[in-house]
């Protein structure tokens, strides 16, 4: 059984299209937050292509036990 409201103020309302407005332009600032981040970061680190070491053969004779 859910408990029940023993709240006596009145809470506000704010209609869907206003949440949905607050949440929409909540992700937009996020977005143009994230993306002036990445461009202003010198992120060469990211154009490297990991290295790989080894193959299966070796992988699999690898006894760490």
């Amino acid at each position: 059984m859910p408990p029940k409201r023993s709240s006596t103020s009145e809470a506000s309302t704010i209609s869907q299209a206003a949440i949905r407005k607050l949440i929409a332009d909540s992700i937009a600032a996020a977005l143009e937050t994230q993306t002036t981040k990445m461009i202003e970061a010198d992120n060469s680190i990211r154009e490297i292509p990991a290295a790989k070491r080894g193959n299966y053969k070796e992988f699999i004779s690898c006894q760490p036990f």
